[in-house]
């Protein structure tokens, strides 16, 4: 074999990736997470065990934000649904399952944050380049369709099985670290600088 390239092959003796049939070779007593039979194998389990990670204080305020700087919800979704598959929460068919009931509870969860929210990456294309007319063809379609859509689902949450329904309906959205609190009142006992706030 005559090598012609050698940056090639030099490149190729950089990879860091596994060897071929690597896999056959690992610990059969400490299999990975996703080797392992699923914590989850329904999907009303695996849809609570999602709600309950998905609302806790840290993660909702990591799903607003990435929504508010224009992360799509299908993107967002994949990353939850591939994280869970990754720590042995579900197969991969129960994955797909999810998908879209967990689209529906990112999307309540934006709404109910006031975060506007893409679908996908192609939901908000540019319009600096557009012609004029093909921009007020667009938008008029994309104002029908948006009709439409809003007439046949008023509310996302209602996609959802009725008791994550109710969860989503009942759920808190936890406030800003950055939100005013009430300061206490000083009395005259308050005599600690650290008392004062």
């Amino acid at each position: 074999m005559d090598i012609k390239n050698q940056e090639i092959v030099d490149h190729m003796g950089q990879m860091q990736g596994p060897i071929p049939g690597q896999s056959l070779t690992a610990d059969p007593d400490n299999p990975y997470p996703w080797e392992q039979p699923p914590k989850h194998t329904t999907l009303n389990s695996a849809l609570h065990s999602l709600f309950d990670f998905m609302t806790e204080e840290e993660t909702y305020m990591e799903i607003v934000t990435g929504l508010g700087e224009g992360m799509p919800v299908v993107n967002l979704t994949e990353t939850l649904l591939q994280d869970g598959f990754q720590k042995g929460a579900w197969n991969t068919d129960l994955m797909v399952q999810l998908m879209e009931p967990t689209m529906y509870m990112v999307m309540s969860m934006a709404e109910k944050a006031g975060v506007k929210y893409r679908l996908d990456d192609d939901d908000s294309p540019d319009l600096e380049d557009a012609d004029p007319q093909d921009e007020l063809d667009m938008l008029t379609n994309l104002n029908k369709l948006a009709r439409n859509n809003i007439e046949r689902t008023p509310n996302p949450a209602s996609k959802l099985p009725q008791e994550i329904q109710k969860e989503v309906e009942t759920f808190e959205a936890p406030s800003s670290l950055l939100s005013p609190t009430e300061t206490p009142e000083l009395t005259e006992e308050t005599n600690s600088l650290l008392a004062r706030g």
